[in-house]
């Protein structure tokens, strides 16, 4: 359907030009989920809406405080599942990896992107994840398939750039290329070498969610300082 015919559906629609001008960016924003121009373009509208989806969840976090890993895994799905109708959890990808997306392009290739999560429980815990679950489990190579993220859950009191400078620190420790690191420190990229430095490039986002909420704390702490005091039944 050629533009002056979407815009004439539009404007015999009752809609006037300021409508459908003040609609082309979220109109835009469909077209890089649902047919990308380029795998980067497609990594780019994935990095744009999580970050969003992260922002509305930790406004939100006294809801998931006291969630685990998978339900508070689960939640980031319900909100990408509405973005990405292919967005799988526990998808079968080389493994069980937490968050999958996978979409056609404008010109029919498939393009991939894959996310491991992890509860923020230490640096060699979420580690762990990257390292022997995303990278050597779950990640490809390929121009189409070489960029994927790690997420994690911070319920530490310290607060989320606490843990994330442990992690960054720990990587850098470790001589993993660190680039586009953000002014405040709560996102980061990495670059790795697949089959144990041998193989293919492979692209890491790095999150953190903060979920931390000192009320929900204190209403947990009371809660099972109430339970060990309980007579047993």
């Amino acid at each position: 359907m050629a533009s002056s015919s979407m815009e004439h559906v539009a404007l015999n629609a009752g809609y006037n030009m300021q409508n459908i001008y003040a609609a082309l960016p979220d109109f835009m924003d469909i077209l890089a989920r649902h047919s990308p121009l380029s795998y980067d373009d497609f990594v780019r509208q994935i990095d744009k809406d999580l970050n969003n989806i992260i922002s509305v969840t930790e406004s939100g976090r006294q809801h998931h405080f006291d969630k685990g890993e998978d339900a508070i895994t689960e939640h980031l799905i319900v909100q990408l599942k509405q973005l990405y109708p292919s967005v799988h959890h526990d998808a079968q990808h080389g493994g069980h990896c937490d968050i999958y997306i996978e979409v056609k392009s404008s010109n029919g290739e498939l393009y991939k992107w894959i996310m491991e999560a992890k509860l923020w429980e230490g640096f060699e815990y979420v580690f762990k994840g990257l390292d022997e679950q995303l990278l050597r489990s779950y990640a490809m190579g390929g121009i189409n398939n070489c960029k994927g993220g790690m997420i994690f859950y911070s319920k530490l009191v310290n607060g989320a750039k606490y843990a994330m400078t442990q992690w960054h620190d720990g990587l850098h420790e470790k001589a993993i290329t660190i680039s586009n690191k953000r002014a405040d420190g709560l996102r980061f990229d990495t670059k790795h070498k697949l089959n144990n430095g041998t193989g293919a490039d492979f692209f890491v986002n790095h999150y953190c969610v903060d979920v931390f909420h000192e009320p929900s704390r204190q209403k947990l702490d009371k809660a099972q300082i109430k339970k060990a005091g309980a007579p047993p039944s």
